[in-house]
């Protein structure tokens, strides 16, 4: 299953003015990571290395390429300097939280803001990701919150339609990556990635945002409710596949649902209703998280106790906050 060539597309790109770099895959951090700015010069810093081998504040950093790495949430100043150093010249947070513009214009990087869910990525989404790499005049640097899922998947799309590895090789650094199985999505969309026509990529704006506001905590709420639902068809075919929904797989869909509460507890919106709130969340992602292990394992007794104690923490959420206003 590779992927399709399309050295049309990247030779439209680079007449378009997009700046493609050809470069050949490397691995993790090595020799090559050294301080030299996009356009060749060597005045900047030297980066600095944290005892496990990363750049400071770029924990599961990997370089997999001159034009592409990936790696968690920048953390602090030394991590923008650092980046800098390593000739990223655009950052891509596929992360929900904003991103640290503040930071990263302090050192002259671009930072565009593409945020994914756990469950894959949308058409658009992909398209977006791509074109942000493509129009970076240096190395790119794509993070989530740790670096190890929706990051790497973004890498992987960039990969695919700039550098041409296959779906195998992207799947194989997934895996290389700590994403975990358990997020089907990702994978899922990885796996069947195609690398983006001219039109596509013509049709996307230049000007990408550096920062998206997350969704509204009413729509994540109903992401919660639609996840839900599925539980409790799930539930009553006694922690199986519901029947009629042959796509629902019910330890997945308790992910996505420990995913949303945690996503939802980063949000504004949710802190600015207060501690209590915040912790109310938390008890649930907790909750699901259990629910979670308890289906991958077959233990239905403590699936049971596990959504009981889910939906309990949601009925005082809905009674406290949502039923009140």
């Amino acid at each position: 299953m590779n992927v399709p060539t399309r050295r049309p597309l990247i030779a439209a790109a680079l007449a378009a003015g997009l700046c493609l770099l050809a470069l050949t895959a490397c691995g993790s951090p090595d020799a090559n990571d050294v301080g030299v700015a996009a356009d060749g010069a060597v005045d900047l810093p030297p980066v600095s290395y944290d005892a496990s081998g990363d750049p400071v504040g770029l924990e599961h950093y990997r370089r997999w390429s001159e034009h592409v790495r990936q790696g968690a949430q920048p953390g602090g100043d030394e991590a923008f300097r650092n980046l800098a150093a390593l000739g990223v010249t655009t950052v891509i947070s596929v992360d929900g939280a904003r991103p640290d513009l503040e930071a990263a214009a302090r050192h002259g990087l671009r930072y565009v803001h593409v945020p994914i869910g756990y469950d894959g990525l949308t058409r658009e989404q992909q398209l977006r990701i791509v074109k942000a790499a493509a129009t970076s005049k240096g190395a790119v640097y794509v993070h989530c919150h740790h670096g190890k899922h929706r990051g790497p998947a973004g890498s992987m799309v960039v990969l695919m339609a700039l550098e041409g590895i296959d779906h195998e090789t992207a799947l194989v650094r997934l895996e290389e990556s700590g994403c975990s199985p358990k997020y089907a999505g990702l994978y899922r969309d990885t796996a069947a990635f195609v690398v983006p026509t001219e039109a596509e990529l013509a049709a996307v704006p230049d000007d990408l945002p550096s920062y998206v506001a997350p969704a509204a905590l009413v729509d994540a709420m109903l992401d919660v409710d639609l996840r839900a639902e599925h539980l409790k068809a799930s539930e009553e075919a006694d922690w199986g596949v519901p029947p009629g929904s042959p796509d629902v797989s019910p330890p997945h869909e308790a992910r996505m649902l420990f995913e949303h509460f945690r996503e939802m507890a980063r949000l504004d919106e949710s802190r600015d209703l207060g501690e209590r709130f915040v912790a109310l969340l938390g008890e649930a992602e907790a909750s699901a998280r259990a629910l979670e292990s308890a289906l991958r394992t077959g233990d239905g007794a403590a699936a049971d106790a596990a959504w009981k104690s889910t939906r309990e923490s949601c009925g005082t959420c809905h009674d406290g906050y949502r039923n009140t206003r």
